[in-house]
């Protein structure tokens, strides 16, 4: 493991852009990276923080299903609850984004920006929801963002 990168900083800032994504609706869902059962402790609380900040919902994927010597985690990041429904599912059908990560890809919107007919896509928010400024928060000086005009 590279020991230079603090590991906190990259799971959240991993999380915040993924979080900024799923919050306006560039995709469905988005997974946390993954990390070790260990590293819970450390990030839940600012993950809980900044999924408040972006309107969204985090759910724990613990997954028993893969063994313990190797096992890790992930924040499964959502909108609408449908959407974690439908993970469920294919969880409970047996798959697991370890090893079988194209049956997740619908609900990820991977492939979607080059989708045929994509170009046709007229820009709608399903649902749009207060949010505050989580880079702002961690980064700049209170006042700072956004940033004043001249």
């Amino acid at each position: 493991m590279e020991r230079d990168i603090d590991r906190k900083a990259f799971i959240l800032g991993m999380m915040t852009a993924f979080a900024e994504c799923v919050t306006n609706e560039c995709k469905k869902l988005a997974f946390s990276p993954p990390f070790y059962p260990e590293d819970y402790d450390l990030i839940y609380r600012e993950a809980e923080r900044i999924a408040g900040e972006q309107g969204i919902h985090l759910w724990l994927e613990q997954n028993p299903d893969i063994p313990v010597g190797h096992r890790v985690q992930w924040f499964v990041m959502y909108k609408f609850p449908e959407v974690l429904n439908t993970y469920k599912e294919l969880r409970e059908r047996g798959s697991n984004p370890v090893w079988d990560l194209e049956v997740f890809y619908p609900l990820l919107s991977y492939g979607t920006a080059w989708g045929e007919g994509a170009e046709m896509v007229v820009p709608k928010y399903r649902e749009e929801r207060g949010t505050a400024c989580t880079f702002a928060r961690i980064l700049l000086e209170p006042g700072d963002w956004p940033v004043p005009e001249k």
